[in-house]
This record gives C-alpha cells, structure tokens and sequence, in this order.
C-alpha cells in the first residue's frame, strides 16, 4: 500500500484553512499540518476592526474551533513560523528549529501592515491593524474621549478609523493622497465618501503626511508634514500590507510582487502551490496576474489549490479587486479596473451630489472591466458581477439608475 501523502499548510487563514478542508474530502488519507503564526485557531481578520469598535464581540470571531481540526485529522502548529522552504529535499524549516518534510506543500502566508519608519514609530500606542493582537492592543490605548491619528486612507485605514469613533475617541485621518480609497475609487467617489466621514465627525487631511510622533513612554502627539502638531493619544498605521515573501529567498519559488502561480496555483517549482494574499494570480479585469489581498479571492483560491494538491485537475478563473463597506451609512461597492490607465478604455458616469449616488462603468470594447457604486447599493452588487464579461447598453443604463437585476441577464 502507498505511503499516504503529506500535505504542509503554510498559513492558518482563509486561503490554507479553506486548502485543508478541500484536501481532505479529495483525500481522506492523507496527512495534512497547517502552521500557523498565531496562537489561534482559524478567525475572521475581515472583522477585527469590529471588534476593536465593540460592534462585534470576541466569540463572534471564530471561524473554527480546535474541533474542527480534531474532526478534519488536521494537525495545526500555532506561534509558528516557517523560515526557509528546502525545495530539493522537500522540507520546511520553521523558526524553532525544527524541520517538516512534505509531498506537496501550500505557500498560504498572507501579507503584513507596511512600518512605517520615522522619528517616534516605535513608542508605546502605536499600532498596526491585522491581527486579533493587535485590536486588543488597540483597544487598550483607544480610551473613549481620547485622540486618534490614523495614517493611511486605505481600506484598513478607513476600518480602524471607524471601529475608533465606534469606541468613542476623537479620529484624525492623514492621509497622502489626494482622495480616500485611493486603490478602490475615484476622485468622484472619494470625495462623497470624505464629505460623509467630514459630517460624522471625522477630521481628514489630504496631501498629508505624518513625519515624526512625539512622546515620552507612549505617544502623545503627531507632528504633520505641513508643521502641525496634533494630539495622538493612539496612532494606527494603515499603510497597505506587502506579502510575506521574504522566508523564500534561496528556493527557486519564482516571486515578483508576490508568488507568481499558473492557472492550477501551482508555482515553478513541482508540488509547490501558493494561494490567498501572498499569490499573484490571474486577474481577469486586468488580465494579468495581480495581487488580489480580498478574503473571497483567498477562499476561492485556497479550495482550487487544495484540490489540484490532492491530484484534480481544476483551473482557476482568476479573481478581481473587488471592494463592499459601508462607511457611516454610505454604501461603497466596486471591482476591478476603477481607475484606467490609459487609451482603449470607455467610461460612463451618473452622478447625483445632493443624494450622495454615484456610478461609473469602465469598458474595454464591450467588455465591463470595472464599477463603482456609491450611495444606495440597489444592483451594484449583481452587476460587478459582470465584470470580464460582455454586456449590453441595457445592463450599463439601468445599473447607472438603480434598477440593474440579475434576471436581466439574458441566458
């Protein structure tokens, strides 16, 4: 009888807990160990910054508890790291010095907050916004009535701006472009969500950069770019996050921005898969491999890689930036090309200020390559949908006044 085969999970999110439940109903023999560099078992990071704003409690996180990895013959490795991948011999070495042989091996490391690297970054009360950790932290420095500077205008950066005013603390958003969201909407878009935080309560400098912190033990104070100095009784940095990449170097694993993966999310290397935040993968809006660091894409991509692991052969369609939140009411929906570089791109608009409603189509030819949708979200979310695909003027006219449904899409 055949050895059963092992199966090494780098990663205890989205993307690898999603590969470990795949593997083991294609294969309900083989060995499967996930390291994890938590000492939890599988969370929803998408809602630590509810939970930082009190709006969802602790036990509302869990995603799975350690029975679930009992049930699955799953052996999970928490506080653990891998440091290097020994692709010739087939192993892992992980920070403690052991050493974790394997037959096909998940790359499914995620993706750290940018540092940022100036006078005072390194005092008590400042923060990044990832991890479990990090909103305990937080919520210990963020006292309601007290000052919040948040630097980056970002998906995080907006998130932990809201679960601060959520706690009831003063927030000051500094941010270096010229609009909030930069990667997920236009300037159109952005200034209606700015107007909407501006009416909340929420104070936010544009073309701003925080240059040093001041303070003693902890932080007291951000010194800005312009020569103002603001009270920060806690700072969170939201900077955009880098894939963790850096334990692969000597390998063979073929990187760029992150791990490049084919059609199988499989790597260069034979046996090797990469999925979640950390993988460079086909991005049909763009249609080139991108990094896509979005939950569903990491859940989606984790289930293929699994099962091409355990010896299916199913491709991958690719995956799309795609961006939903609401911020103080306002809806935001929208994917993939939001911003086109260039010549070749067509695009539409409805704009309706004194409602706060937006929409814009981005088209490639016939085909929708990207949305946005702000203000009431009525078809937005069926119709970005349709991006990377064909549609006709109907789709495009009744998803700019509202009225866009998925049974209008002919069979």
């Amino acid at each position: 009888m055949a050895d059963a085969m092992r199966y090494l999970i780098l990663g205890n999110s989205a993307a690898g807990v999603t590969a470990a439940g795949t593997i083991r109903r294609a294969d309900p023999a083989g060995e499967i160990t996930i390291v994890g560099d938590e000492p939890y078992p599988y969370y929803a990071r998408v809602l630590t910054s509810y939970y930082l704003g009190g709006l969802v409690t602790r036990d509302r996180l869990w995603l799975a508890g350690e029975e679930w990895y009992r049930r699955q013959g799953v052996k999970l490795l928490t506080g653990r790291r891998a440091v290097a991948v020994d692709t010739g011999s087939r192993r892992v070495g992980l920070d403690d010095g052991r050493e974790l042989p394997y037959d096909r091996l998940l790359v499914a490391t995620g993706a750290s907050p940018q540092q940022i690297d100036i006078p005072g970054s390194n005092l008590a009360g400042v923060f990044t916004l990832r991890t479990l950790d990090d909103a305990v932290a937080i919520r210990q420095f963020a006292r309601p009535g007290g000052q919040a500077v948040v630097i980056g205008g970002g998906l995080v950066g907006i998130k932990a701006a809201e679960g601060l005013h959520a706690r009831g603390l003063q927030v000051r958003l500094v941010v270096s472009s010229g609009r909030l969201l930069s990667q997920a909407l236009d300037d159109t878009g952005a200034e209606l969500v700015r107007r909407t935080m501006a009416n909340a309560g929420f104070t936010i400098h544009l073309r701003e950069d925080v240059v040093a912190l001041e303070g003693r033990e902890k932080v007291t104070a951000a010194v800005l770019r312009s020569g103002v100095t603001v009270p920060a009784d806690v700072v969170v940095v939201g900077k955009g996050v880098r894939p963790n990449v850096a334990f692969l170097r000597g390998s063979g694993i073929k990187v760029d921005r992150g791990i490049l993966v084919n059609e199988y999310l499989a790597t260069n290397i034979p046996g090797v898969y990469a999925a979640g935040d950390v993988a460079q993968a086909y991005d049909y809006a763009w249609q080139e491999p991108r990094l896509n660091a979005i939950w569903g894409n990491a859940v989606e991509q984790g289930r293929l890689a699994g099962f091409n692991m355990a010896g299916h052969h199913t491709a991958y369609c690719g995956g799309i930036g795609r961006n939903s939140l609401v911020v103080n009411g306002l809806g935001v929906i929208s994917g993939g090309i939001v911003n086109p570089p260039g010549e070749g791109y067509q695009v539409v608009t409805r704009l309706d200020e004194r409602r706060s409603y937006y929409r814009k189509a981005v088209l490639q030819g016939r085909r929708l390559v990207g949305m946005v949708a702000v203000g009431p979200p009525g078809g937005a979310g069926g119709f970005q949908t349709l991006i990377g695909r064909e549609v006709k003027d109907k789709y495009i006219a009744s998803f700019l006044d509202g009225s866009f449904t998925w049974s209008m899409v002919g069979r």
